[in-house]
């Protein structure tokens, strides 16, 4: 098993050292693994499900009845169904290991706010189940050399992609 700061690439480092020895974490970017998708169910007030019903051209009423869970009796929000064990407006990539948002552009405030990080369970479950990675207690990503290289990879492609 590595740690990622033995690869000498910052981009995929859990932790990095500080000048005065202490550690501190970086921002790991999304991965896109969807984990987070498939633990919360989203609360949406009106006002976003009509701007997210808008944007796919439907009618709120419509679109409530299609995209949001009726177990919900909430009249001033609405709560996003699950599908298939997450976000109905989640999409997995044909090999399984990334999922994006279909609505992305007018995603919930809650997503918009998330923020990932290795200091999340939910973000080290995606690390572990769609990439064999671990966190240590230092908050460094462990895993086999192939594994991280891949990881960083990806981590790279990502970064090149955030305007």
């Amino acid at each position: 098993m590595s740690r990622a700061s033995d690869s000498n690439d910052p981009s995929c480092h859990g932790t990095v050292g500080t000048s005065a020895g202490a550690r501190e974490s970086f921002a790991l970017p999304c991965f896109q693994c969807g984990v987070c998708c498939s633990v919360y169910q989203v609360r949406i007030d009106t006002p976003e499900a009509r701007a997210i019903a808008e944007h796919m051209g439907m009618e709120l009423y419509d679109w409530v009845g299609l995209y949001c869970d009726p177990r919900w009796h909430g009249t001033q929000s609405h709560l996003i169904r699950h599908e298939k064990g997450s976000c109905v407006f989640l999409e997995w990539s044909r090999g399984g290991k990334t999922a994006l948002c279909s609505i992305y552009g007018v995603r919930p405030s809650s997503c918009r706010n998330w923020t990932s990080g290795v200091d999340k369970p939910e973000c080290r479950e995606g690390l572990r189940r769609h990439w064999r990675i671990g966190v240590s207690p230092e908050g460094q990503l462990e895993g086999t050399p192939e594994a991280l290289a891949m990881f960083s990879d990806l981590v790279r492609m990502l970064q090149q992609r955030v305007p």
